[in-house]
């Protein structure tokens, strides 16, 4: 019969596995019932369970290996389920940030290209978006599952337990210098992505000033927004064999970041 000390450990792993679920990509997707995310999160506990214990004991107040003594004592119990569920949202967090990234690169193409003014229903956000944001963002998702993203976000969890055991997790300065690091590495990515499509429509309207300052009997602003448009097609489809391979690049980093800020 377990004890009421596994009983605890299981609890731990469920929170920190639940937590993770919420915020990760794919599966934190209001599309994915509320039910169907709680049993998984109870599966991942259950396998996971042996990483977990034997990370290292669980520190319990006073040394009380039973935790008979717990029900007295509620703010050590509060703060290790606080603990964990803050290392869950930090590892969804990060391994949300390549998302992050792809659907601001394509807001910023969006809004050169001329897409920003039809916007769409967005099923996996329930918000408004662009045409293009949600392009790049299904691109995306087809990019982590076809790389097996979602088995390399599990190992993240399953070393998360190696690298901070359960109730040990102590929010350090060096945590926070991580976290904003990455997410000013978000803004660098986004620019990388979005820069080829930028330039090339920045050229396109210096072209089109200078084609009205030459003919001006031309009407540019009636001629020049479908031209840039079509163009932008094309430069967004001849951009796109460049960025598949950054934004798996970007992905492939994901495990690798997650561990960064957890250890």
């Amino acid at each position: 019969m377990p004890s009421s000390l596994d009983l605890f450990s299981l609890f731990l792993i469920f929170v920190r596995a639940l937590a993770v679920l919420a915020t990760a990509p794919v599966f934190s997707s209001r599309g994915i019932p509320v039910i169907v995310k709680v049993g998984l999160g109870g599966l991942l506990a259950l396998l996971m369970f042996p990483v977990g214990v034997a990370a290292g004991p669980l520190p319990v107040p006073g040394g009380d290996r039973t935790l008979t003594g717990w029900p007295g004592e509620w703010l050590p119990l509060l703060l290790i389920i606080g603990q964990e569920v803050f290392i869950g949202v930090i590892i969804g967090f990060v391994s949300n940030l390549v998302f992050v990234t792809v659907g601001m690169a394509a807001s910023i193409m969006g809004l050169q290209v001329g897409f920003r003014a039809a916007n769409l229903f967005d099923p996996l956000t329930t918000a408004p978006t662009t045409a293009l944001e949600q392009f790049y963002t299904l691109l995306t998702i087809a990019l982590f599952l076809a790389i097996d993203g979602h088995h390399w976000l599990l190992l993240g969890l399953s070393r998360s337990f190696e690298a901070v055991p359960l109730g040990t997790f102590v929010f350090q300065p060096i945590t926070a210098e991580r976290l904003v690091f990455l997410t000013g590495e978000t803004f660098i990515a986004a620019v990388r992505i979005a820069m080829p499509v930028v330039s090339a429509l920045l050229l396109a309207d210096l072209g089109l000033g200078i084609v009205a300052r030459a003919v001006p009997q031309i009407q540019v602003f009636f001629l020049g927004l479908p031209l840039k448009e079509g163009f932008g097609f094309a430069v967004l489809s001849t951009a796109l064999v460049l960025t598949l391979p950054y934004i798996k690049k970007l992905l492939g980093a994901m495990v690798v970041n997650v561990m960064a800020v957890v250890r």
